[in-house]
C-alpha cells in the first residue's frame, strides 16, 4: 500500500476523519506533486487521465477507470465541503466553482508542497506554472 501521509491528511482535514477512499485522491494529489515538483513539468502538460490516473491505479491495484470516478467523486466532494475561509487555505481565493475535478488534484498538490494556496504561490512564482522546461 502506498503511503501518502501528507495528502492523506490533507484529504482527511477537508472533507473529515473517517471518510473511505480518500487514499486515491491522496495519491493523484502526489503524483501530481510528483510530476510538477520533482519532474519540473508545467501543470497543463501534465494529462490527468493519461498519467496521473494510471499511475494511482498502478500503485493501489485498482482499475484505472475506478481510479478516475472515485478521484473525480472526492474531489468534486472536497470542494462542495469547503466554506469561504477554508478555499481561501487551501486553493488562495474564494472562486464560485472549479473549472473541473482534476483542478482540485492540482490544488492539493501545491498545498502540500508549500502549505499555501495555489493561487497564492502563484502571485509569488507565476513560473512555477510553466515548469522547468528543457533546460
Amino acid at each position: 500500500m502506498v503511503q501518502m501521509v501528507k495528502e492523506t491528511a490533507l484529504v482527511n482535514e477537508i472533507l473529515g476523519p473517517g471518510r473511505k477512499g480518500v487514499q486515491i485522491l491522496a495519491c493523484a494529489a502526489g503524483v501530481a506533486g510528483e510530476l510538477l515538483f520533482g519532474e519540473g513539468r508545467a501543470m497543463d502538460d501534465i494529462l490527468v487521465t493519461k498519467e496521473i490516473y494510471p499511475e494511482v491505479a498502478r500503485r493501489l491495484g485498482k482499475d484505472s477507470r475506478n481510479v478516475a470516478r472515485q478521484a473525480e467523486r472526492l474531489a468534486n466532494r472536497c470542494w462542495d465541503s469547503m466554506d469561504g475561509a477554508q478555499k481561501r487555505k487551501y486553493i488562495g481565493k474564494e472562486m464560485k466553482d472549479i473549472r473541473a475535478p482534476k483542478d482540485m488534484i492540482f490544488y492539493l498538490a501545491f498545498y502540500v508542497r508549500f502549505r499555501q494556496g495555489f493561487y497564492k504561490i502563484l502571485e509569488k512564482e507565476p513560473g512555477l506554472l510553466f515548469g522547468r522546461g528543457d533546460t
